[in-house]
């Protein structure tokens, strides 16, 4: 009888390895689900974080662009950034409202939709603007090679 608790416990610890996985097959599916739903127009969003994560994903992928354009185009100071905020934002907002066609008070109102994920995808704007630029306009750099 002292064994049956044992094996019972190594039955249940053994049926737990076996419990199924989430392979990379399935997660690379959910992955282009995903991005076939946000390139439909008037995709049908079944949860409002799936929309919003798609926002989020737009806008990561415009500061990379918008980066490496400004850098390359050697814009300077403050109309880069004015730049960055205005065409993000308005690509965000065309986005939503003419592609999505998603009604902006389920999400808090159409601010709400053009904040999501903004700070985070300016600072990645900012790396690839000043790499960019640092690369193609900064030849003798005063900092020593390390």
């Amino acid at each position: 009888m002292s064994s049956s608790p044992s094996n019972t416990g190594m039955n249940s610890s053994a049926s737990s390895r076996n419990a199924p996985k989430l392979t990379a097959t399935s997660s690379e599916q959910i992955s282009i689900a995903f991005i076939k739903r946000a390139l439909t127009p008037k995709a049908t969003w079944t949860h409002k974080e799936e929309f919003l994560d798609a926002v989020y994903w737009l806008r990561q992928v415009l500061s990379i662009i918008i980066g490496v354009i400004l850098g390359i185009l050697s814009v300077k100071g403050f109309m880069g950034i004015l730049a960055f905020g205005v065409v993000s934002s308005l690509i965000v907002f065309i986005y939503a409202t003419n592609i999505q066609n998603v009604d902006p008070e389920e999400y808090g109102g159409i601010a709400e939709i053009i904040k999501e994920g903004f700070m985070t995808a300016f600072a990645t704007f900012l790396v690839s603007w000043v790499v960019l630029y640092s690369t193609f306009y900064t030849g003798n750099s005063s900092i020593p090679p390390i």
